[in-house]
């Protein structure tokens, strides 16, 4: 177990394949559009969300990797736009994916990748987490599952 970087903050997920059949059930449901970039040879990702009344915001983060089975520390920092253009020319792999607020986590629907969709929750502990029933709608859970990360569906979308 390594220890948890400074500035960084515990997150605890889980995430479960959402079937493409439930997806009709997200009609009209408010969502956020998140276009992610994997910056190249790095764990960095630079994030723009953009919610349905067009507000916008920007994160640059770094993952360090799972320092327990379930947490992984994590460090963000918002950006100004101008900031964002100038980190957005960086190479790397994009993403983008529409996000729905639903059953206290969220899912995402990402653009490109045939009719994929991943729920996750976020837990204030590992027992939280583990203890955690999902709803019906939930699938396979992916959580440990490399090909499901962000990073890898970026790769799959170009």
């Amino acid at each position: 177990m390594t220890s948890q970087p400074k500035y960084s903050l515990p997150e605890i997920e889980r995430r479960w394949l959402v079937s493409p059949t439930f997806l009709a059930a997200l009609d009209g449901v408010p969502h956020r559009i998140v276009e992610d970039l994997y910056i190249e040879g790095t764990h960095l990702r630079l994030r723009k969300m953009v919610n349905t009344s067009g507000e916008t915001a920007y994160k640059f983060c770094k993952k360090y990797g799972r320092s327990t089975s379930l947490a992984n520390p994590i460090t963000n920092i918002y950006l100004s736009e101008e900031e964002y253009r100038t980190l957005s020319a960086l190479k790397g792999k994009r993403t983008c994916k529409r996000r729905y607020a639903i059953a206290d986590g969220s899912i995402d629907v990402y653009e490109g990748i045939s009719t994929l969709a991943i729920f996750e929750v976020e837990f204030e502990s590992e027992s939280d987490a583990m203890n955690y029933a999902p709803p019906d709608f939930a699938g396979d859970e992916v959580t440990d599952h490399a090909s499901y990360s962000g990073a890898a569906l970026a790769s799959r979308t170009g």
